[in-house]
Order: C-alpha cells, then structure tokens, then sequence
C-alpha cells in the first residue's frame, strides 16, 4: 500500500512540475513580427492591420534590443502629445537621429527606467524596434513585463521592425564611427526627408 502511494505521489509531481514548465513556455512565448502583422482574419482571409503612419513610426520612446540582456533606448526629439490624419504617409520620416542619441541599458532595472523617463502629462507611445524578426531574448519579455506594470491611462506600446535610420544609426553606435548625416546614402524609398532638412554639421 505505501509502494502504491509513494508512485501516486510521484507520479502527481511529476504533472505539477509539467504544467508549472508548460506555463511558463507560454508566457515567455517568442513574437513574430510578419506572423502577428497578418493576424486578423475576417471571413477566412488574412487582413494586416493598417500600417503605422511615418509621423508615429517612433512615438515618444523607443527601444531597439541588442542583445539577450541590453538594449538601447531614445526617446522623440520632439517629444509631445501625439496626433495625425488617418491616411498620412507610411514612410518612416526622418528624425535626425545620432549614435550619442542611444542609450544602452540593461534589463536589471527596467522598471525603474521606464518609471524615471516616462512622462505623466501626455501619451505615452512606446515602440520596440528588432533587426530580427523573431522576438524571444530575455530582454524583450523583461520589458514587456516592465511596459505591463508602468503604462496607464492611454499609453501603449506596438512592436515593429528597425528602421533604415535605427540600423544606420545603431551600426555607427556600436563600431564607434564619426556619423554625418549627409555622408550617408539613404534609401530614399525607405525614409522621407522634410523639405528643409538641417544635417549634423560636419566639426572643422
């Protein structure tokens, strides 16, 4: 009788610790930036949802993930309330963004980051930005837990693909290069430049 118990006993652990394992396979599930932008699906066919409009491409705060632990983080130059027409252009507008721009930062304190930078007076509009286009470092579910815990009222958060400027940007960051804006030469197809444009001036 004891032997018959000690194998049900054992056998119950053993499922406990499945479900507990399974559990957390599916909170930290990897998002695939292609898969969830096809995701609706109205009378059978697949419908993406509309693309995000080239004004609102980068919110107020943005976050580009590096590697499994770091990121770097910028926030809008012209940081505001923010607001636009519904057929606006889709095309990332230029931002003037420099390497000295970045942040590197690390997922120990994220939710204090995000508590110290993140402003109370107006919408908070958050992106994550990865060269990839699956999503599974342990930086990417730090944040989103951290996002889930700090964002109120009307602020969000939306995930997307780097931009031609990110990746730009981010490659000068990291190799340590002096970055020009008007010595690079840009796609003009992939970003769309104001009418009048003041570039980084070139250090005589």
């Amino acid at each position: 009788m004891k032997k018959v118990f000690l194998a049900f006993m054992i056998c119950l652990l053993f499922f406990n610790c499945a479900k507990k394992e399974e559990k957390v396979v599916e909170k930290n599930k990897p998002y695939i930036i292609s898969k969830e932008n096809n995701r609706q699906i109205i009378n059978g066919d697949t419908i993406p949802p509309p693309p995000i409009p080239g004004f609102l491409v980068y919110g107020t705060n943005t976050f580009i993930l590096n590697t499994d632990s770091t990121a770097y983080y910028f926030q809008n130059k012209g940081i505001g309330f923010i607001c636009g027409t519904t057929n606006a252009d889709t095309i990332p507008y230029f931002i003037n963004l420099e390497p000295k721009d970045l942040i590197e930062i690390s997922n120990k304190n994220l939710y204090d980051f995000i508590k110290l930078n993140y402003k109370d007076d107006f919408r908070n509009v958050t992106f994550i930005a990865s060269q990839s286009d699956t999503l599974k470092s342990k930086i990417y579910f730090d944040l989103i837990k951290s996002l889930d815990l700090s964002l109120k009222d009307r602020d969000f958060y939306r995930i997307r693909k780097t931009t031609q400027e990110e990746d730009t940007v981010l490659k000068y960051k990291k190799n340590n290069k002096s970055f020009y804006s008007e010595d690079i030469k840009w796609d003009k197809t992939k970003i769309k430049f104001p009418e009048k444009i003041k570039f980084t001036k070139r250090k005589k």
